[in-house]
């Protein structure tokens, strides 16, 4: 069996996330965790490293290898998609909402990482929690975001991932394994240069 996904959050007053609109699975506490078995955050990364890069970005580190659980969710375009198909591939898994203001304002930089970086090796998943396929359809259109969207619509799968604020993001490797999380958005631009060499880094292992 394995366990809900447990890494540690940066400090809230250094970030911007939203609180859930409504109490589900997404906050709730399951019955049976269907996560990953976390770790403690690795406190001394080795210099250099790729661990140590993240770190430096704002992210927490597992200390030691976590698996992304596999799940499957409705896309726009009504096909079921899963994590796993996109096995090969560096992903940003995010969890978020159009009604969230900071997921707002960070998703136009993840759009432009995704254009700058798909044809490297990286795909972002975007996956919504608790809304209809409409409204996510509309917002999505309209913001000109062409990475996969997923719709969450019970938040069982935010609450997998223990995505209690948003934005709650995600770095998972080519193998599916988990190399980082971040909850919130702290301002800075993901095509920024320290964050494009960070992935650069990333997509050539």
């Amino acid at each position: 069996m394995t366990t809900r996904i447990l890494l540690p959050l940066l400090a809230a007053a250094m970030l911007l996330s939203c609180a859930p609109k409504q109490k589900s699975a997404a906050t709730a506490q399951p019955a049976q965790p269907t996560a990953v078995q976390a770790a403690a955050a690795d406190p001394a990364p080795a210099p250099g490293s790729v661990a140590e890069g993240l770190v430096k970005a704002g992210f927490s580190v597992p200390k030691a290898d976590i698996s992304a659980v596999d799940f499957s969710l409705p896309s726009l375009d009504g096909k079921t998609v899963s994590l796993a198909s996109f096995r090969g591939r560096v992903v940003l898994l995010s969890f978020w909402a159009t009604w969230c203001g900071p997921c707002k304002q960070e998703l136009p930089s993840i759009q432009a990482l995704y254009e700058k970086m798909k044809s490297k090796g990286l795909t972002v998943v975007a996956v919504d929690l608790m809304e209809d396929g409409k409204t996510v359809g509309d917002f999505v259109k309209a913001h000109g975001m062409t990475f996969p969207v997923l719709i969450d619509g019970s938040g069982k799968v935010g609450g997998t991932y223990d995505a209690g604020s948003i934005p709650t993001n995600y770095l998972v490797d080519r193998k599916g394994r988990i190399l980082a999380r971040v909850v919130g958005f702290d301002g800075v631009d993901w095509t920024s240069p320290g964050r494009l060499a960070l992935f650069e880094k990333l997509l050539s292992m």
